[in-house]
């Protein structure tokens, strides 16, 4: 099973996307990423990933992302 199939299952195995973080040890590093992911509201088999160093910085990438997204 791939790595994209094994996070799918664990996904859908443990219903994470409607607003769940998880953190990560990076294996380059060793420094901690955090993960959010989060349901669509119009579609809920559909999940935006978020990643950064810092819950403010996810903040931040999501604010870019939907600035960006309005601006189209």
């Amino acid at each position: 099973m791939s790595r994209e199939e094994e996070l799918f299952k664990f996904i859908r195995e443990h219903h994470l996307g409607h607003g769940e973080t998880l953190s990560f040890k990076c294996p380059h590093c060793s420094k901690e990423v955090l993960v959010e992911l989060k349901a669509l509201e119009g579609d809920p088999d559909m999940i935006e990933v978020y990643w950064g160093k810092s819950p403010e910085e996810i903040e931040d990438k999501r604010k870019k992302a939907e600035k960006e997204a309005e601006d189209i």
